[in-house]
């Protein structure tokens, strides 16, 4: 019976590089079967062409999907029963330049489980007629030649990696590129707004200071930054006035405290009560300033939070979203399966381009897009005597309207035929990422595999 792909699947991707028909493809992409394209047979999952399936009859002697899927979503079709005579036909059919010798590996041989099954079943039966078994030399040399598989997969010799492929111009100018160097363009990205809205945020923090002063130090630094004036919100200021906040705070906290366990308020009965909220901002002050003790200038010190500075961090975390620096990325899925010969799911996310994180800063964005670092693995690429690292793409850089466009190819034919057998490598992407608000002038620069871009807002 075939193998199916049931809908538990997470789209590790781990099965499809193991098959050694080509039969498994990505959710919503088309499958190929004697020269002609057909729709995809399912469109959220991982899939699995039933006429291309041999259950690794002939190559392996359990089902490759099988043995790496983490969730065993992998499972024999139970209303497509088949038997071994016609899976090694339609192995045959499928691998016509392959010669299929006796005894080939076969989830239905007795005592199948792993690559020395394989070969006691390839060799047989070497005992001499009178008990006693063959010399191990002489088991060896029908093992050979037991499978001569195309895929490589099986008992193949690999090439070295020493064929040397063509890299693309991923630095290629546009015409419509700005002039300036890319860190003066970030530097105009990141210069802070003016204006009524700017003052009204820097009011709206200056009010806020002694509350916002109770965040940890890098929230505080952030809402500084975006701020982009000193004189309404800084680290050390709100710190200060969050300190001196709180040592009215906690003596009223601990004097309610005192008065709902039975204190008579204004009497001798709660200045116990009270003294204990000053010694409790005492300590907390002095953990949160013990770098000033210890003789660090104010502006190098790291201002700790107050006690209640973690929980008022999560409550005010969508405003401090807006404030600071955002991140949005593109799509990279379920991490899944990891074994050493298995690439990572980010890694092949990277060839569909959606790899990416933007960040909003005050007159512009910044992106940054990482491209695929290892070629990924294939018999083709073992025969062509390729290596591991990938070369570089071309690459070109598009603005219109509110959105980005980043397109990237292949560019060594050799590279292109291999990622042209496979459905989950190709050899050409376009990411198009849609931003706010109407885009103007931008800069790029690329480097060990990472393309930024720095966009400015047209507004600015």
């Amino acid at each position: 019976m075939a193998t199916i792909i049931t809908d538990d699947c997470i789209n590790c991707a781990a099965c499809e590089p193991e098959c050694p028909n080509t039969a498994i493809y990505q959710g919503d992409i088309e499958y190929e079967q004697d020269g002609v394209k057909h729709a995809a047979l399912s469109a959220d999952f991982f899939y699995i062409v039933g006429d291309k399936c041999t259950e690794c009859v002939g190559f392996f002697d359990e089902e490759a999907c099988a043995v790496v899927c983490p969730v065993d979503c992998c499972i024999p079709d139970p209303e497509r029963p088949e038997s071994e005579e016609l899976l090694i036909e339609r192995a045959r059919v499928l691998h016509p330049e392959t010669e299929f010798a006796e005894g080939f590996p076969s989830r239905f041989s007795e005592g199948s489980g792993g690559d020395s099954a394989a070969v006691d079943t390839a060799v047989g039966d070497t005992a001499s007629a009178d008990g006693v078994a063959a010399a191990p030399a002489q088991a060896a040399a029908p093992a050979q030649v037991a499978v001569a598989s195309s895929s490589g997969r099986v008992e193949k010799a690999v090439r070295p990696g020493n064929t040397v492929v063509a890299s693309g111009n991923p630095g290629e100018r546009s015409e419509a590129e700005l002039g300036l160097g890319y860190r003066e363009v970030v530097d105009m990205a990141e210069e802070p707004l003016g204006g009524v809205t700017s003052n009204l945020r820097g009011l709206g923090a200056l009010l806020l200071a002694p509350l916002l002063g109770a965040l940890g130090h890098g929230p505080k630094a952030a809402i500084e930054a975006a701020v982009g004036n000193r004189a309404f919100f800084n680290v050390q200021t709100s710190t200060a006035l969050n300190v001196a906040h709180n040592f009215i705070l906690y003596p009223l906290l601990t004097m309610g405290v005192g008065l709902a366990l039975g204190a008579r308020p204004f009497t001798e009965d709660d200045k116990g009560w009270i003294f204990i909220g000053v010694v409790i901002a005492l300590l907390e002050s002095m953990a949160r300033l013990r770098q000033g003790l210890r003789g660090t200038p104010v502006a190098e010190m790291n201002m700790g939070a107050s006690l209640y500075g973690f929980p008022l961090g999560l409550l005010v975390q969508p405003l401090l979203e807006r404030l600071t620096e955002t991140g949005s990325s593109g799509a990279v899925p379920v991490e899944g399966f990891h074994g050493g010969e298995f690439e990572e799911k980010r890694e092949r996310q990277r060839r569909y381009g959606d790899v990416y994180t933007v960040e909003d800063l005050p007159r512009g964005y910044r992106i940054r897009l990482e491209l695929p670092r290892v070629i990924p693995p294939s018999a083709t690429r073992d025969e062509l005597g390729i290596g591991d690292e990938m070369p570089d793409y071309d690459l070109s850089v598009s603005v219109q309207g509110d959105s980005i466009t980043v397109k990237g190819s292949v560019a060594d034919e050799k590279l292109r035929a291999i990622y042209g057998v496979s459905s989950a490598c190709p050899a050409d992407f376009q990411t198009r990422i849609s931003l706010d608000e109407p885009l103007g002038g931008y800069r790029q620069r690329y480097s060990d595999k990472l393309l930024e871009i720095v966009v400015l807002k047209q507004a600015s």
